[in-house]
């Protein structure tokens, strides 16, 4: 596994002075309690969700393809990153990085890399 991280998301009190680190071929949560490690592989998808008190003023449950979830920090009441996995106990994962969106892009671009490389296609 690689050792810099490509990402980290400022340790803030919305994380809960927490750090979320992308690297080449896994994430990392480091957690008040530990750090958690979820590799490339097993991440089915990632999104930006709005806060889930938001969501219930407007009358929305979020109940559509309904999963439980570990939340890490403050994800019911910021916007935060939806990430789903295939395997393991818990399959959804709720956090708030510094800036949802640009943790989400950096993801999805470090994601992108690494299966483009599994599948032996050139990386652009």
């Amino acid at each position: 596994m690689s050792d810099t991280p490509i990402n980290t998301s400022k340790s803030t009190a919305k994380s809960l002075w927490q750090e979320y680190r992308i690297y080449r071929d896994r994430v990392e949560f480091d957690t008040l309690f530990g750090c958690m490690t979820v590799p490339f592989e097993h991440i089915e998808s990632v999104e930006v969700s709005e806060s889930e008190l938001k969501g219930l003023l407007k009358g929305d449950l979020h109940l559509k393809g309904f999963r439980p979830a570990l939340k890490i920090d403050w994800a019911n009441f910021l916007e935060h990153v939806v990430l789903d996995k295939d395997q393991g106990h818990i399959r959804r994962i709720l956090f708030t990085p510094h800036d949802p969106h640009e943790f989400k892009r950096a993801l999805d671009e470090a994601l992108a890399r690494y299966r483009c490389k599994q599948e032996g296609k050139p990386v652009s």
